[in-house]
């Protein structure tokens, strides 16, 4: 039992060091960047002020259950205008009459957004119902959990087109209106899988860092374009949701299956700072600078003492319902 609390103390004690670090870290960054007294302070308002999001028309992708759901509920309650899509008709229905039974507004459509004439042809029947379309959040997302020679090649194809393809696909339908109107933010829900490798991940990683480098590289080219529509990727770490059935957190004192509440919470508020990368938790960014920094062998070391080797070794995944 000492034995147990002992560990318990030094992994708290860790992770309180880890927090404390990243304060400092970025503290002393902002303290040191040469901006001009307008820049800083430019800064410090995206970092303190919260926008008001409401009568922004919100498109979902993956509305029907999960993180989707939630962030569909969450911001309907912050005077947005949902519009839902996902292939579950009957998941997709239900948080919309949730929605609407709580005085929200929402549409529902059926959409599969690997299905590039399917995605245009929805967004126009958005627009005529909803009106246009000011916030997209790319968070459809599938996982196949199987080792690169077990997985098939049909769902390794498809989970390319849903990840990551699907993203060019909603993105050009919404964004002309966006730059127009010279207002609008794309959301990519990501993944941390997309920047730390794992067995029986290889399609879902590689999907993963196309859907994270997709949206940097947009909010790059809108950057360049003196526009004012903003880019957010989501690089979050596992979420408890029935999609990582049986996925596992060998040290969850470091870094811990995400709940769906906090996921959904830290999306919204990347909207309203106009954040551009997050990871979740915050501590996988000192993670993600010594997996790149640390020689090969000495960070697979790092990746299987932090159990991301093992993780997969259990994983079920999300039950088909009849």
């Amino acid at each position: 039992m000492a034995n147990v609390e002992s560990e318990a103390l030094r992994g708290e004690v860790f992770r309180l060091r880890i927090d404390n670090e990243i304060k400092s870290t970025e503290l002393e960054v902002f303290k040191q960047k040469s901006f001009s007294r307008r820049e800083t302070c430019d800064d410090a308002r995206r970092i303190f002020t919260q926008r008001d999001l409401n009568g922004e028309i919100v498109c979902i992708t993956g509305a029907g259950n999960g993180i989707g759901a939630l962030i569909a509920k969450k911001l309907a309650d912050k005077g947005c205008v949902i519009v839902a899509l996902d292939v579950n008709i009957k998941g997709n229905d239900e948080t919309v009459e949730e929605i609407r039974k709580n005085g929200g507004e929402a549409y529902a459509f059926k959409c599969d957004v690997s299905d590039r004439a399917e995605v245009y042809e929805v967004a126009k029947k958005a627009a005529k119902l909803a009106g246009d379309v000011t916030i997209l959040i790319n968070n459809a997302g599938i996982v196949g959990g199987k080792s690169f020679l077990e997985a098939d090649d049909a769902m390794v194809q498809k989970t390319f087109e849903v990840n990551a393809i699907s993203h060019f696909w909603t993105t050009k339908a919404f964004l002309p209106k966006m730059v127009e109107k010279n207002h609008g933010h794309i959301v990519s829900i990501a993944s941390s899988a997309g920047y730390f490798a794992a067995p029986k991940m290889v399609d879902y990683c590689a999907s993963k860092a196309a859907a994270a480098h997709f949206a940097d590289s947009l909010s790059v080219e809108l950057y360049k374009a003196n526009s004012a529509v903003k880019v957010t990727w989501v690089c979050p770490y596992a979420i408890a949701t029935g999609m990582f059935e049986g996925f596992f957190a060998k040290r969850p004192w470091l870094v811990d299956i995400l709940t769906p509440e906090s996921v959904a919470e830290s999306v919204i508020y990347g909207i309203q700072t106009n954040a551009d990368r997050l990871f979740l938790p915050g501590s996988l960014n000192i993670s993600m600078i010594l997996n790149q920094i640390l020689p090969r062998k000495a960070g697979l070391t790092f990746l299987s003492w932090g159990g991301v080797l093992d993780a997969m070794n259990d994983f079920v995944g999300r039950k088909k319902k009849n």
